[in-house]
């Protein structure tokens, strides 16, 4: 199948390569398959592309790369969304955006590496066997310090 990007120009991809989201991500659910793509010699950013809509594209990131590590629980209806069996794989990323609440003037002092934020907060979660996905909303908390003393 061949589909348009902004990003990369026509592609032409297989059915095995789409990753389902049953419900579309949240502000975008009329889309509901997508290709991950990465730039040659940038294998830290990944481009999750819609296969519907050749603007709709998000830049994702794995957690670790970031000294990240995620731990919650997905509900049985989230598990059944996308297939996920006790013996599945799955990956877990993150998405990024661009701080948006910078002025032109602004951004041009900030440093680009500064202005890319990660949704640690709606994390997505990858069945690699089913190849169906979901963006998990986690509860809001707050910031915890937890110091432990050596004795």
């Amino acid at each position: 199948m061949q589909i348009n990007t902004a990003l990369f120009g026509p592609q032409e991809i297989q059915d095995d390569e789409i990753i389902t989201f049953p419900q579309g991500l949240p502000g975008f659910e009329s889309s509901k398959g997508f290709k991950v793509f990465h730039e040659e010699g940038k294998p830290t950013v990944h481009w999750l592309q819609s296969i519907e809509d050749e603007e709709l594209c998000f830049s994702v990131m794995e957690p670790q790369l970031l000294n990240l590590g995620y731990e919650f629980i997905l509900s049985d209806e989230q598990c059944q969304l996308i297939d996920l069996q006790e013996q599945d794989e799955f990956a877990v990323v993150v998405l990024l955006y661009k701080n948006g609440n910078t002025t032109p003037s602004e951004a041009e002092s900030i440093p680009a590496h500064q202005t890319i934020q990660a949704n640690l907060a709606a994390p997505v979660v990858i069945n690699v066997r089913s190849r169906k996905a979901i963006q998990v909303l986690l509860p809001k908390t707050e910031r915890i310090t937890l110091i432990r003393s050596i004795a």
